[in-house]
């Protein structure tokens, strides 16, 4: 005897419809039982089919039975009764904490989630029917996008909480999410559904971003322009006005054998302010042409020039 056509292949959810706790329960749950119901295991989920006893099958069936079959054999029971409760057990991120046990029967894992999940949490559903309701655009942060998507979460978080919001509601709450500054373009919204109110408010976000960058970038090239017009303007200045020649100091010591690019205060020869500081190769260039200067006078010069014999070519007489 075979144990029936139902398949062994059991499904794996997306993971944003796989149980993972109140967020998903509702996208689990449609899930789970359109998977069910499409596999004939409806009865199974459910507990109407129940399991068959030796007293309840006194006959051994020729034929499997169809899958919604209130008279399955044991085995097929078994069987595709370990079906649903696959589907339910293997799609849960973490069974074991949302509290299902893998040997209870899918109608008893069922009725226990229905419960733990379907009981409605009012100050919950107000939370987030308030914070759907909060929930303001900012252009500057935000594109229409990903306003829109989190609009969306906002109303999934509050259905699956079990509240209640239709279309028509949440597109006057899209609506009133815009900012104070789009009063005026939001007076009349095209549509009736909320998917239209987006189409038109991502346009005129579209149309409003675009006029503000363009502004932006105009006002950029024309600063850019402006500097650059200042900076060739200074560059011309600066290369027409002559430079003026820079004067070198002259030294007013002596016996200095270089007068030029210093003065007497920072001279190294004998008599000026940096007397003795001089470098060696400096000493060793003028130690003669110092001592020199230094063993004769300008006033022994000028009285041995004076007094001094002569020749009668006027030239002085050696001593």
């Amino acid at each position: 005897m075979t144990s029936g056509n139902s398949s062994l292949n059991v499904p794996t959810f997306p993971e944003a419809s796989q149980l993972l706790g109140q967020d998903t329960w509702r996208a689990f749950k449609d899930r789970v039982e359109l998977n069910v119901e499409v596999r004939g295991l409806k009865g199974y989920l459910d507990g109407s089919i129940p399991k068959p006893t030796s007293a309840m099958y006194i006959y051994t069936a020729q034929t499997s039975s169809l899958p919604d079959s209130q008279f399955p054999s044991p085995s097929e029971w078994t069987q595709r009764e370990r079906m649903v409760a696959s589907i339910i057990y293997l799609n849960c991120t973490d069974p074991i904490g949302i509290g299902i046990e893998r040997a209870n029967t899918s109608s008893k894992t069922w009725t226990y989630l229905l419960k733990k999940y379907e009981s409605r949490d009012e100050q919950r559903i107000h939370i987030a029917d308030t914070t759907l309701r909060e929930h303001k655009f900012n252009p500057d942060t935000t594109s229409m996008e990903d306003h829109e998507k989190k609009m969306r979460n906002l109303l999934r978080s509050l259905h699956n909480l079990g509240g209640t919001c239709n279309d028509h509601q949440f597109r006057l709450i899209v609506i009133a999410s815009m900012p104070d500054t789009w009063k005026d373009y939001i007076l009349n919204v095209p549509g009736i559904f909320s998917s239209e109110a987006f189409t038109y408010l991502h346009r005129l976000y579209l149309d409003k971003v675009g006029r503000t960058n363009g502004g932006e970038d105009d006002y950029v090239k024309k600063q850019v322009a402006a500097l650059f017009a200042k900076h060739l303007a200074t560059q011309a200045a600066s290369s027409s006005t002559p430079t003026p020649k820079r004067e070198r100091p002259i030294c007013t010591n002596p016996p200095c054998p270089t007068k030029v690019g210093h003065t007497i205060d920072r001279c190294w020869a004998k008599g000026g302010g940096a007397e003795g500081k001089a470098p060696k190769s400096w000493k060793d260039k003028y130690s003669m042409k110092a001592s020199a200067i230094d063993s004769t006078s300008p006033i022994d010069v000028y009285v041995g020039a004076t007094y001094s014999p002569k020749n009668t070519d006027g030239s002085l007489m050696p001593f």
